[in-house]
């Protein structure tokens, strides 16, 4: 597999801050098409941020993109981000070349390949041109962002209400003035290669084309559904590997049972549960993307070197938090779940610093407990939205990417069955854009945006308790293993619904509900 090759920083630049500039907030555009494109865009970043006067403030999603102007030469990752900075331009401009630099850009032709490319699209209102800078590095904004879907759509991402400049147009209104060329630009989420395993690649996924299957291996023994099923290696592997033949796109690995009444366990022991899994999964040809189903900063990152390459938190990077007027206290969840509130900041850092995707769900604490939600006009529909924006602001303002983050409204946490049924009949207007909200703004954010419009959703419907309430009957209340073809009708609603991912036990039958929802609802 070709890696990127890397120089040492030899450069002696002088990045020194002129005494008159001010902090200010820089829209910068970013693309790669050689190697593993999203990690020599990580690393450009990382090197930037090791300047200490350089701050990463929010990122856009992920765009795999046709090249434009050169098109013999592989497909672009695209994106940007705003940093925070008080360097002077042309400062900035040749920390931004040593970047490119360092994680081994050579001369090529004019929009050829590259392995990294960093741009300044916007410096806060800012116009510099020719006439009023000394070095002619630098035009801004940038001349060509009214005509390039793969610079808007990223920027819009981050700031649709921004007013270019000179244009004096939102970005939201010059990105609806470009024909969209389908195919030729999608977003996508990037699991890189495990960290254990030099041999895997990364994995990029194309969202809104296809439903993925994450298969649930629950390694503990009290788990509502598989519990005691799969804890020992063996039967971990064989379903594991039956899973990925059977179609599933990706392994999520829990050694914590959240279900009502189960027992709570150490640090320790929840490890002892998954990071063996993990590598043994891998050292048995798993190829597929493995998350681990985990609130505590430890395991995640002992699973992360074990070989899992997400994290799925039921927490979303928070701890056992409950954070709503009127419900448990930090210090009876602590009690009750024997989990230090602390972890949070820990688990955030793990996220942060690790540049894997974060499932951030939603949840209230103990999962049968905090299920009001009247304080909200729209009830269970618009306090989940509300209370997974503080969640997504918290993760982002902490650096994790938002490219890297897929949400989940946590469906059987902390919901009625009523609630439940709100939130698969209406799921797409958890991320919905609404572009009559927000203000035309003039300058550029000193913080990240929190809007919850177009990111990546997971939802883990299969088997739950909900689903046996409304069928009724015996076997389905006590037996979650005889609601599969409950599970296939949430599944096909959530799909109508556009969802990303769905979580499942059962991944032969899911798989082909999948293909014939995704059939019906994906190729119109």
């Amino acid at each position: 597999m070709w890696r990127p090759f890397y120089i040492p920083r030899i450069f002696g630049r002088n990045y020194a801050t002129a005494a008159s500039q001010q902090r200010r907030t820089v829209a910068l555009a970013l693309g790669s098409n050689v190697g593993d494109r999203v990690a020599n865009i990580e690393g450009a970043l990382s090197f930037l941020e090791k300047e200490s006067d350089i701050k990463i403030i929010d990122t856009s999603f992920l765009y795999e993109t046709l090249p434009m102007y050169v098109h013999d030469q592989p497909r672009f990752i695209n994106g940007a981000c705003l940093i925070s900075t008080s360097m002077d331009p042309q400062a900035l401009i040749n920390l931004l070349k040593d970047a490119e630099d360092h994680q081994g850009r050579v001369p090529t032709v004019r929009n050829g390949p590259r392995v990294v490319d960093l741009d300044v699209l916007f410096d806060e209102d800012k116009v510099y041109d020719i006439n009023n800078l000394p070095n002619r590095d630098l035009l801004v904004p940038h001349p060509r962002i009214q005509e390039r879907e793969f610079v808007l759509r990223p920027l819009a991402d981050m700031i649709p209400n921004f007013q270019h400049p000179t244009l004096k147009s939102t970005i939201h209104a010059l990105l609806s003035r470009i024909s969209s060329s389908g195919p030729s630009m999608r977003r996508v989420i990037n699991f890189p290669s495990p960290s254990s395993q030099q041999d895997i690649g990364p994995t990029v996924w194309p969202l809104g084309e296809r439903t993925y299957l994450m298969a649930t291996l629950n390694t503990t023994p009290d788990s509502f559904s598989d519990g005691g099923k799969h804890d020992s290696l063996d039967p971990a592997i064989q379903y594991s590997l039956q899973a990925e033949s059977a179609g599933a796109d990706m392994v999520d690995v829990g050694g914590f049972s959240t279900r009502p009444g189960s027992s709570t366990i150490s640090e320790e022991e929840e490890r002892s549960r998954t990071t063996p899994y993990i590598t043994a999964l891998r050292k048995a040809g798993l190829q597929l993307p493995i998350s681990v189903d985990t609130f505590r900063a430890g395991v995640a990152e002992a699973c992360l070197d074990a070989g899992a390459n997400c994290i799925n938190d039921v927490y979303g990077l928070t701890g056992p938090h409950v954070d709503v007027a009127g419900t448990t206290s930090e210090q009876t969840v602590e009690d009750e779940l024997g989990i230090p509130i602390s972890d949070g900041n820990a688990m955030l850092k793990v996220a942060a610093d690790s540049k894997v995707p974060v499932i951030i769900m939603h949840s209230r604490g103990p999962a049968n407990a905090n299920k009001d939600y009247s304080s909200f006009d729209g009830g269970v529909r618009e306090g989940v939205r509300a209370e997974l924006a503080v969640r997504v602001a918290r993760a982002l303002k902490g650096g994790v990417r938002r490219w890297n983050i897929v949400l989940d409204p946590g469906v059987g946490f902390s919901k009625s069955v009523e609630d439940n049924l709100q939130l698969v009949r209406n799921h797409a207007h958890l991320t919905k854009f609404d572009a009559s909200t927000g203000l035309m703004e003039r300058s550029l954010p000193s913080s990240p945006a929190v809007c919850l419009a177009n990111f990546a959703t997971l939802v883990g419907t299969s088997r739950k308790g909900y689903l046996g309430h409304l069928l009724g009957h015996e076997q389905a209340l006590k037996n979650p293993e005889s609601r599969d073809w409950a599970t296939a009708a949430a599944v096909t609603a959530l799909i109508e619904q556009k969802v990303d991912i769905v979580r499942v036990h059962c991944v032969q039958a899911m798989r082909d509900v999948v293909k014939v929802a995704d059939a019906i609802w994906r190729s119109r």
